[in-house]
């Protein structure tokens, strides 16, 4: 048996390897922690336990005759209710959704199916994923595992209150807002935002109007787990078939510098008047680069290429309106114009990754905050060291990677004075996500990786 309260997706699949488990057994213990903390977390929102058994105890034959699936053959996981998933509810938070059962799964979740995953359930998420929170009218509020009075926040907060609780081990998010690297935040686990378009990500819920084979702008899919190992996996699957968009193709190797601190080449942004920004959060990412540097890195803080933050951002505000609201009303030309600014800044982001391997920066103003779900997102507020903030200045650093479509992996690296956990973002150059990867295990490994929640 494994310790779920601990344990990573790799080691169970080790256990699963060795024989110390089986399938079976593995997703009971998933699904005994799912009835015993659900309850108070809502986390996980949907479940199809007798296809999972089914294919569990199917995983487990298979392995005995010497058939193996994939590489995650036999591993339970549960996928972030915007993903259709053939023969379970698919609600995306939406009402008139609430009974909506796909016939085929998105790519994404029959890629992570093809490699021998048992899917078991879905997990919460705002409506639509549009919000930095994760509640809606069928589901509820879901809950942060660390303090059940804090968002495990959005969209794919589910996805991180069930990884940090032990209720799966490893997860298939989206993220346009930092719908990944805000949960793995907030919640203390990890998460990789690909290079936009590495990863297929057809098939999210159908929203209005109904889009669920559109190449949406900005938004990618990515791995949500406890270790960068865990996430690596994740990508690999999910990156197995296509990348770009480009059959066959699959991600660059990391940089050669990515692998060792000594010689490696840190850039870090943490002060910028466009994104109010706790004194917690700003110290652990200068903490980590203090390690880093001792290490042997070469670490500084050179200022963002391209614009100012505060205009970059109002730039990512106009295409994630585009992207995501049916009432835009710019005209296509206008949407060409951002377009062209977004791939000068590219060009920048390009030269700027010439001389830095990867940039360390915030992935959220503050820890977890209490939750905040009443009135329009546009009217609410957050409190950043005793100051008010307007709620959607969440945002700022979230745009940083997405606006131009960098790989960004979220680092648990440490926890506030309040014990609520504080996570980085290590961001990398276009396709440069096995480099992101490599730095964050660096990172993992100076500041301990994942630590469960007291009580879980």
């Amino acid at each position: 048996m494994i310790d779920l309260s601990t344990a990573t997706a790799t080691d169970a699949l080790d256990a699963l390897a060795r024989g110390a488990i089986t399938s079976e057994a593995l997703l009971a213990a998933h699904l005994e922690r799912v009835e015993r903390f659900n309850p108070v977390l809502n986390a996980v929102v949907a479940l199809d336990v007798d296809s999972a058994c089914r294919d569990a105890r199917a995983a487990d034959e298979a392995r005995r005759q010497g058939r193996l699936t994939g590489p995650l053959h036999g591993l339970p996981m549960t996928i972030k209710d915007i993903f259709a998933t053939r023969g379970l509810v698919t609600t995306s938070g939406h009402v008139p959704l609430a009974d909506y059962t796909p016939e085929a799964d998105a790519p994404a979740v029959a890629a992570l199916r093809a490699a021998g995953a048992v899917v078991f359930g879905k997990t919460n998420l705002p409506e639509f994923g549009g919000d930095i929170q994760s509640y809606n009218d069928i589901h509820g509020l879901c809950r942060n595992p660390w303090n059940p009075e804090r968002t495990a926040g959005g969209s794919s907060g589910g996805s991180g209150a069930a990884l940090a609780s032990g209720m799966t081990l490893l997860e298939l998010g989206s993220d346009i807002g930092g719908s990944i690297r805000v949960p793995c935040h907030y919640n203390g686990v990890f998460g990789h935002k690909p290079t936009w378009n590495a990863v297929d990500r057809f098939g999210e819920g159908p929203r209005p109007p109904v889009w669920p084979h559109a190449l949406m702008d900005l938004v990618v899919a990515g791995p949500m787990g406890r270790s960068v190992a865990d996430i690596r996996l994740g990508l690999d699957v999910l990156t197995a078939v296509t990348t770009g968009g480009i059959p066959g193709a699959r991600l660059p190797p990391s940089s050669p510098r990515a692998h060792s601190a000594r010689g490696l080449r840190v850039a870090i942004h943490v002060e910028d008047p466009a994104a109010p920004t706790s004194a917690a959060c700003k110290a652990a990412v200068r903490e980590v680069g203090a390690r880093l540097a001792a290490a042997g890195a070469q670490v500084s803080e050179p200022g963002l290429p391209g614009p100012d933050l505060a205009e970059q951002n109002a730039l990512y505000r106009d295409l994630l309106n585009a992207a995501m609201s049916p009432a835009y009303t710019a005209s296509h030309q206008e949407w060409k114009a951002a377009d062209e600014r977004r791939h000068r800044l590219r060009a920048d982001y390009a030269r700027f990754f010439d001389d830095h391997d990867v940039l360390l920066a915030p992935i959220a103003p503050t820890p977890a905050f209490p939750h905040v779900t009443e009135g329009p997102l546009g009217s609410r507020k957050l409190i950043v060291d005793g100051a008010e903030v307007a709620y959607l200045r969440h945002l700022v650093w979230a745009g940083l990677a997405t606006l131009p479509g960098l790989p960004a992996t979220a680092v648990p690296v440490a926890l506030s004075d309040e014990g609520l956990p504080i996570g980085l973002q290590v961001i990398g150059p276009l396709w440069g996500d096995r480099t992101t990867l490599a730095v964050a295990g660096l990172i993992e490994t100076l500041t301990g990786g994942f630590r469960p929640p007291p009580g879980y």
